[in-house]
């Protein structure tokens, strides 16, 4: 299996679970399934060395179990660059065995800034503002009158 699928902007590639051994690099993985219409999307991680990392993933047989076949992976040497990213796509898919809450809007928009990924922050950073209008009391939202 060596499919390549883009996401975000970046090229990952598709490697079976059991070939991950084979992968001493830092990456950015996604545990996922293909399914008829899209690419279901299971755990995202990162690690310093994905060999090591997927030895004993202490959510690969929920993955399983879930229909996962196989990890999309995509190098990233900085530390910094692979938080970021696994923080957008936390935040992005909001996979069901990622164990941290959901990166909040405002997390997810420094993500994108960091990484360049402008499309994304402009819609983590337009949720945020939507969430944040709705948190207002009602009397900001009226004009105000000047004292005289």
């Amino acid at each position: 299996m060596r499919t390549h699928t883009e996401i975000l902007g970046e090229r990952f590639t598709a490697v079976d679970f059991s070939e991950t051994a084979f992968y001493g690099l830092p990456c950015i993985y996604l545990m996922a399934h293909q399914d008829d219409e899209a690419i279901c999307i299971h755990y995202a991680g990162q690690t310093g060395k994905l060999s090591r990392r997927y030895a004993a993933h202490h959510q690969l047989a929920a993955a399983r179990a879930l229909g996962a076949t196989h990890a999309l992976i995509v190098v990233a040497h900085d530390a910094g660059d692979r938080r970021a990213f696994e923080t957008l796509l936390r935040w992005w898919f909001q996979p069901p065995l990622n164990l941290e809450p959901t990166p909040t809007h405002l997390q997810a928009w420094r993500a994108a800034m960091r990484l360049g990924k402008d499309e994304a922050g402009r819609l983590a950073r337009q949720a945020h503002l939507d969430d944040a209008r709705k948190l207002l009391p009602a009397w900001t939202s009226r004009p105000r009158a000047p004292h005289g």
